[in-house]
């Protein structure tokens, strides 16, 4: 369509820059000024068509828009040289007659010309293959799939971390689900059992819900297994197809149930290719006056899941501490996600077809029933 209006541009400014030097060349301006008014007509229709569509509209062919010319001069040719388009006829008191013409003779005289053109060029712009656009946007085929573990053993409810362990696990579990817009995430609970709450899902805003419903007992409090946490959360993640796997272990003791070694857990995760981050979340002793006389954590064993899949370990003093490792976590495990959109055409040159179709019948009917001219 720019090139069309350049080429009308570059006409009407030439036939402007003859006018300068001779006034012989009237009807070659008028027929420049008629036919830069013609492509601005018609680039204003076809954008008038864009913004019915709110810009999803574009052409599939849009180099066969520069025939659009063709019937452009054909139509400036046909009012500036009319007698190329009909044979005259010598009568005699022609000029006794007057210049004066009827709406039907008009209509006789135009009516098939113009009805013939318009449907030239809405085969034209057919041609051009017309399409409208629909963009949906797609999420990321590939994310990361995260698996959190949450202790739920009765030591979960000492006070070193404000209000107690376990709400303060309960709301940065909550704060780290939020920040992971595009990763499929599940939770396991234990304490002397171990059992999925949830499984991997997309649905975060379910999760926090449950995450926030959660209470001490929910599973046996007395003990902790985490060989068992390790190995239920594993099961649910060895199938998954993501890039990346990795589960969270929070804990604030050392492994004293269960059927399931923790080191060949982690090991058999490691051949999963899932990484696994702990967390150890209690204050050393004497830290506050809600410290444990003696340590709770095992922190070598932690240490050595961590290292046996890549993953880390991390040990939380306060509810302060645990919020900054959730954070670096969340920025070491950080999706690459590009914003990809599938796009769809919907053909809309039939739509041209048929109307150029019923304007050629209409200039039929025009020029061979309704006015018949009898040279």
């Amino acid at each position: 369509m720019m090139l069309l209006f350049a080429i009308s541009v570059s006409l009407l400014m030439l036939s402007l820059l003859l006018s300068v030097f001779t006034k012989r060349y009237t009807r070659v301006i008028n027929s420049a000024i008629l036919f830069f008014s013609s492509t601005t007509l018609l680039i204003s229709i076809l954008i008038f068509i864009a913004r019915v569509y709110r810009n999803q509209f574009t052409f599939l062919q849009p180099g066969y828009l520069v025939l659009l010319i063709l019937p452009i001069i054909l139509f400036v040719m046909r009012v500036n040289w009319p007698h190329y388009f009909s044979k005259a006829i010598n009568y005699p008191l022609t000029e006794k007659i007057g210049h004066y013409k009827t709406f039907s003779a008009l209509l006789a005289n135009w009516g098939q010309a113009i009805a013939t053109l318009m449907a030239v060029v809405l085969f034209i712009i057919a041609l051009a293959r017309p399409v409208t656009v629909n963009q949906t946007q797609l999420p990321p085929t590939q994310g990361i799939d995260i698996m959190m573990i949450i202790d739920a053993s009765a030591s979960m409810r000492k006070n070193d971390f404000y209000p107690n362990r376990f709400q303060a696990a309960q709301k940065n579990a909550i704060r780290f689900v939020g920040k992971r817009f595009n990763d499929r995430i599940g939770l396991t609970v234990f304490a002397k059992n171990a059992t999925l709450a949830s499984p991997l899902t997309l649905d975060h805003e379910a999760l926090q819900d449950l995450i926030a419903s959660l209470y001490l007992g929910i599973v046996d409090p007395n003990l902790t297994a985490i060989g068992d946490a390790l190995g239920v959360a594993s099961n649910h993640l060895k199938n998954s197809s993501a890039k990346s796997k990795i589960i969270l272990l929070l804990t604030d003791g050392s492994n004293n149930a269960g059927a399931l070694d923790p080191l060949l857990a982690a090991k058999a995760a490691a051949s999963y290719g899932i990484k696994i981050y702990t967390i150890a979340t209690a204050s050393p002793p004497g830290e506050s006056l809600f410290s444990s006389a003696e340590d709770e954590i095992d922190e070598g064993l932690l240490m050595n899941i961590a290292n046996e899949t890549g993953g880390a370990f991390y040990r939380a003093k306060n509810e302060n501490e645990l919020q900054d490792i959730y954070d670096k976590i969340n920025e070491l495990e950080k999706t690459d996600f590009t914003q990809t959109a599938r796009i769809s055409h919907y053909d809309i040159y039939p739509s041209f077809l048929w109307a150029g179709l019923l304007l050629l019948l209409a200039g039929c009917v025009i020029g061979k029933l309704l006015f018949i001219r009898i040279p």
